[in-house]
């Protein structure tokens, strides 16, 4: 009896519904995250929020899987249960479908596009002037966030690479992509009957909810990007891949340079690299194009075809 009655609801309430879960889900993770915290790792519970906001190397166990917690119960449970209550038409065959060829060929636009990536990146630090305000007002929740990546990098940490890669690519990329792209992008795009304000909306949010805002236009690129592919593979997996590749190359990167920026004497920080991947980016964003299933996939994903059925039933009820 669910699933009929949410269903029926219009995507602004849906969407609402959905804040609501999630904020709650929220909530729990951080409890829950102080919980793992103080029972797996004996921290006193009074000491938490202050390892929290200056974390240490010595802590990096107790962080990362804390961070987990805080992931799976934000991200990946609130979009499990969303999708209990839906039953959506929508997530469905997202899941379902493998993305074929187009799941290889994911990584590969991605890495093609970490030239762009990097470019804007470069950008966006110029819009955040030094000495500014607004530098005041992004730049402590910047140096936690670069804090922490780098105590679970660090070697000194003791964190495995299996437990790294775990812990910032897999929970990420799964948990993350069906929150964005398996039902925020959706939502977006039938709220607005616009697939392309749904990706770049969805893509805005992904990147503000990271707080890191000297990151912003570099993950909101990113996220486009990860839209896109679900759209023109008709696959979650596609984004999930991706994305998982994407965050398992940084974390190859810091252990070969030591840094998640890359390094301004490699080739792709020339102007001849930005070059060469924007050309392949280019051309790889083509053949995603011509073999894209989104013209017959579009009207079941804007929600078009279940208000035509529920119109013309609605007349018939008139009649």
């Amino acid at each position: 009896m669910i699933n009929p009655l949410i269903r029926g609801l219009s995507p602004v309430v849906q969407f609402i519904l959905f804040l609501g879960i999630l904020f709650i889900c929220a909530i729990i993770g951080a409890g829950a995250a102080m919980g793992v915290g103080s029972v797996f790792f004996n921290l006193p519970l009074e000491e938490l929020p202050q390892m929290i906001s200056d974390p240490q190397s010595k802590h990096a166990q107790a962080l990362i899987w804390m961070n987990n917690t805080t992931q799976l119960f934000s991200f990946l449970l609130p979009a499990l249960l969303f999708y209990v209550l839906l039953g959506s038409k929508i997530l469905h065959p997202l899941l379902k479908n493998t993305g074929g060829i187009m799941l290889l060929f994911a990584p590969v636009l991605i890495l093609f596009a970490n030239g762009l990536i990097d470019l804007s990146s470069k950008i966006n630090h110029v819009l955040i002037p030094v000495g500014s305000s607004l530098e005041a007002m992004v730049k402590p929740s910047e140096e936690l966030a670069e804090k922490l990546s780098h105590i679970f990098l660090n070697d000194e940490s003791g964190v495995s690479i299996w437990l790294l890669v775990f812990s910032m690519a897999i929970v990420p990329a799964i948990s993350e992509e069906l929150v964005f792209r398996g039902i925020l992008q959706p939502l977006f795009a039938r709220m607005t009957r616009n697939i392309h304000v749904g990706i770049w909306t969805s893509a805005f949010v992904f990147s503000v909810i990271h707080m890191q805002f000297y990151g912003f236009l570099p993950r909101l690129f990113l996220g486009a990007i990860l839209g896109y592919l679900v759209i023109w593979s008709g696959s979650l997996w596609t984004a999930v891949f991706a994305h998982f590749v994407n965050n398992a190359l940084a974390v190859v990167m810091y252990k070969t340079y030591g840094s998640l920026e890359t390094p301004e004497d490699a080739a792709l920080s020339q102007w001849y690299g930005y070059l060469i991947s924007g050309l392949v980016f280019a051309g790889l964003v083509v053949w995603f194009i011509r073999h894209s299933k989104w013209p017959w996939m579009s009207f079941e994903y804007l929600g078009i075809v279940e208000n035509k059925i529920k119109s013309a039933s609605d007349q018939k009820l008139n009649i």
